[in-house]
């Protein structure tokens, strides 16, 4: 009986271990850490996709400090700073 209590005591630790690594990490966040994308090898497209789904506090932080890409032709920002076709 208590060799099966610390084997379900171990797999309930394992667990916590595992999912406070990996929750915390969003998309947008793992690309924050690593810098921002090569816009220039990417097609309008891909940019308008990748700006719209980062999170909006991020996207309008980073918007004000210009650390997003000029709107790609046919696109233009909202003002909550999304990529919509013009």
């Amino acid at each position: 009986m208590t060799k099966i209590v610390k084997v379900k005591i171990v797999k309930v630790l394992v667990l916590v271990l595992m999912l406070t690594v990996m929750l915390p990490i969003s998309p947008a966040e793992a690309c924050a850490c690593g810098g921002m994308p090569d816009w220039s090898r990417m097609s309008a497209e891909q940019v308008a996709s990748f700006v719209n789904s980062i999170e909006d506090g991020h996207r309008i932080m980073e918007a004000q400090q210009g650390l997003l890409p000029a709107a790609p032709p046919g696109y233009r920002y909202t003002e909550d700073y999304k990529l919509v076709r013009s």
